[in-house]
């Protein structure tokens, strides 16, 4: 190792170790959960637990919500043909959902056999009305680490406004 690069290792060391503190505590913060509670009419029915998703974890769910077609024209190959954006919303939250929720609420086979559906992002469609959805789905965005720039977007707008 070169001195110039010695000198700068030394001079830079609390940065670099602090920015390896910080990935460390990313790390560690990736598998965070937060509680979402349904409540209608002021009634609080039930509530569970879910958690950010991973980039592999959203595209899976992107795939299986997307029918796929075989196009002659290209050969027999297969492409997308049809994107269920409910079918989407869905699988996000049975996948972002604590494992010990899942399986007391969308892996439930009672609960699926009443709602007469066959998989359990069907029952999340039974079991939650529309805006739930959306807002469930907003909290897994959140703790996925989408909106982390939006706060300071939304501060820039504002402060832009006033001023």
């Amino acid at each position: 190792m070169s001195e110039e690069k010695k000198e700068y290792l030394s001079q830079n060391e609390d940065t670099i170790l602090r920015d390896v503190g910080g990935v460390l505590e990313a790390m560690n913060i990736k598998e965070e959960y937060d509680t979402f509670t349904v409540k209608r009419k002021g009634k609080k029915l039930f509530s569970f637990r879910v958690r950010g998703l991973s980039a592999e974890e959203r595209e899976k769910c992107r795939d299986d919500a997307t029918k796929m077609v075989k196009n002659k024209k290209l050969g027999g190959i297969a492409i997308p043909a049809d994107f269920d954006a409910a079918k989407f919303g869905s699988l996000l939250i049975v996948t972002a959902t604590h494992p010990d929720d899942k399986k007391f609420l969308w892996d439930n086979k009672e609960l699926m056999q009443k709602a007469n559906v066959l998989s359990p992002w069907q029952l999340v469609d039974k079991v939650l009305l529309s805006g739930e959805k959306d807002r469930v789905i907003d909290l897994i965005e959140h703790l996925s680490g989408f909106d982390e720039d939006e706060d300071d977007d939304n501060h820039l707008e504002e402060t832009l406004k006033n001023s």
